[in-house]
């Protein structure tokens, strides 16, 4: 299916590998236009934390394995200098703090003792094949950055709100199940949905966090509110399910003012305490009116008792940050 973000990736990656590919056919120092193309695969992500992350990495790797092979090259040559140079490379990125450029740094050895004649490998070659991978480099941080450029704060505002929008009719669907008795025909939710929210939601708070350490995002509690999203998505299903076990209003007859303000703690500002929460001895005796057993209720307390403590947590995070 073709949809906005598919067109958004394609357009990024095909402007990239044409910017890179007349970069490489006008320069008389690059040889073969596949390696900066390869850069652009290698180097374009979604979001600009991730092609930078994967930028630094291929040139800490191309710039260690050019340098090691050239200097390895003036003294030894063939396997023994190919062996030296995987070697030497290895404990240098280890050394450097570059661990993620060390496949990398082995492949660019490697390719440099590959050359038909080994008296062709110098500094100009190693500038050359160094050149390649700066050119697609640059072209990917120039579509990226220039051209689609991606708000991650917003970005995660965005999906913070789709969750919203997502668990509230959820919440919803309980009250009604347990309070108005709604129809056993309701539609469920569609757990998948929240699933992949959060792990979208995951994966922008982690790009937020590693692009500016101490920054806004460490401000506004973005890894404490996501990892009560993965809690608020998962104890609300297993409430929705524990309900669709009980009876149809099953708690009609019930005074329940916590069930009444279970949507609206998902609300703008959520509550200021925790509601008055059913006693464990209360469901015992409405587990004996509605002839179940009572472990049932228990169950449904339990989560409940999960899931009111992480929305109330929730809401106090976006009240502090100003976001709620």
């Amino acid at each position: 299916m073709l949809t906005p973000s598919v067109l958004r990736t394609a357009l990024k990656y095909g402007l990239a590998a044409a910017l890179a590919g007349t970069l490489a056919m006008n320069s008389k120092d690059v040889a073969f236009a596949w390696y900066p193309l390869v850069a652009v695969v290698m180097c374009m992500d979604e979001t600009d934390t991730r092609v930078l992350a994967a930028s630094r990495t291929r040139v800490f790797g191309t710039l260690t394995g050019g340098v090691v092979g050239g200097l390895v090259h003036m003294v030894l040559s063939g396997w023994i200098g190919l062996t030296v140079s995987l070697a030497l490379v290895v404990p240098l990125l280890r050394w450097l703090g570059w661990q993620s450029s060390r496949s990398l740094g082995m492949l660019v050895c490697s390719m440099l003792f590959l050359i038909e004649r080994y008296s062709r490998l110098d500094w100009a070659y190693v500038g050359g094949r160094i050149l390649d991978t700066l050119i697609g480099i640059g072209a990917v941080l120039v579509v990226s950055f220039l051209f689609w450029p991606v708000d991650l704060l917003a970005e995660i505002s965005r999906v913070d709100a789709q969750l919203r929008s997502t668990i509230t009719p959820r919440l919803e669907a309980i009250r009604r199940r347990l309070k108005d008795a709604a129809p056993a025909s309701e539609r469920p939710s569609v757990p998948l949905i929240g699933s992949r929210l959060n792990l979208r939601l995951a994966q922008l708070v982690a790009d937020e966090l590693r692009s500016a350490p101490g920054g806004r995002g460490h401000r506004q509690h973005w890894r404490q509110r996501q990892l009560l999203w993965e809690r608020i998505h998962h104890h609300s299903l297993q409430l929705e399910r524990l309900a669709g076990l009980l009876p149809a209003g099953a708690f009609a007859s019930v005074n329940t003012p916590w069930l009444e303000e279970l949507p609206a703690l998902l609300g703008s500002g959520g509550a200021d305490a925790v509601p008055a929460l059913p006693k464990r001895q209360s469901l015992v005796r409405l587990a004996a009116g509605l002839q179940l057993q009572p472990l049932l209720l228990l169950a449904f307390e339990d989560e409940l008792q999960r899931l009111v403590r992480s929305l109330h947590s929730l809401a106090l995070a976006g009240r502090r940050d100003g976001t709620a």
